[in-house]
């Protein structure tokens, strides 16, 4: 699977598939390495995936178009551009007018990058091995579709998301919440306020799953919905000291 660097793996997979029927509409939300979303597409799940930044939602639908023809760029760039070149594209790469060019800068930035996002971090070619590439060639993307969300809060596409039969959020980090403690967005960093998503939630009539990283703060916010700890290996625990992943819904399943 072509997935960007952000998040460690897709753990979660398997109790996401045991929530989520096969031929369920999923409206996800905060749309990145796109791990989970994939993995619940090759399973028959069709997901609509949502992002509010536009270089995100550009590099995902250029990868649908034509997968083949992104890795070859993506090979072809990596090999030539010098280490000097690629800090000097950290600040300008968003402004390449051409779709296919700031796509491809967007994947080759992003795994170089020990923050795992295309606009800052310090860059390393080696991370970006020609198994990667290889991937990324043989990305399959059915029942996958990228949708731009034209806001500045992510969180509005939660109220607008129709004809879905579930809300889908991989969050991923709790503490990476950037509208609190104010850091610097880059273009392609989505930000989170933990508590506002935990209300937007609470407002909705729609089934939702949240997929957050193992933080005990977060089981205290969502202490009133049902949690499913999950280990490194995928499976479910109980033991919170084996736990990596907190999958979260507001629903009993009944499968």
């Amino acid at each position: 699977m072509p997935t960007l660097p952000k998040t460690k793996s897709s753990r979660a997979l398997n109790e996401l598939k045991r929530l989520i029927p096969e031929g369920s509409t999923i409206s996800s939300f905060f749309l990145f390495d796109g791990s989970l979303e994939l993995g619940l597409a090759k399973y028959n799940r069709t997901i609509v995936a949502h992002t509010n930044k536009q270089v995100v939602y550009e590099f995902w639908k250029v990868l649908c178009q034509d997968p083949k023809r992104l890795s070859s760029m993506v090979e072809y760039l990596i090999e030539r551009l010098s280490l000097p070149e690629l800090y000097l594209l950290q600040d300008n790469w968003h402004q390449y007018k051409d779709v296919e060019q700031r796509a491809t800068f967007f994947y080759i930035l992003t795994h170089c990058s020990d923050t795992g996002y295309a606009s800052h971090g310090n860059l390393d070619k080696s991370q970006l091995c020609p198994v990667k590439i290889n991937s990324l060639r043989r990305c399959e993307t059915k029942n996958f579709y990228p949708f731009l969300d034209s806001t500045d809060n992510p969180l509005d596409g939660l109220k607008t998301a129709k004809d879905t039969d579930f809300l889908f959020l991989p969050v991923g980090n709790f503490s990476h919440n950037l509208f609190e403690y104010g850091k610097n967005v880059g273009y392609d960093m989505a930000t989170t306020n933990h508590k506002s998503l935990r209300k937007e939630l609470g407002d909705t009539d729609k089934k939702w799953i949240v997929v957050y990283d193992f933080h005990p703060a977060v089981l205290k916010l969502y202490k009133d919905y049902n949690i499913q700890m999950i280990d490194k290996y995928g499976n479910k625990t109980n033991d919170k000291e084996r736990c990596e992943e907190l999958v979260i819904n507001n629903f009993v399943s009944v499968l």
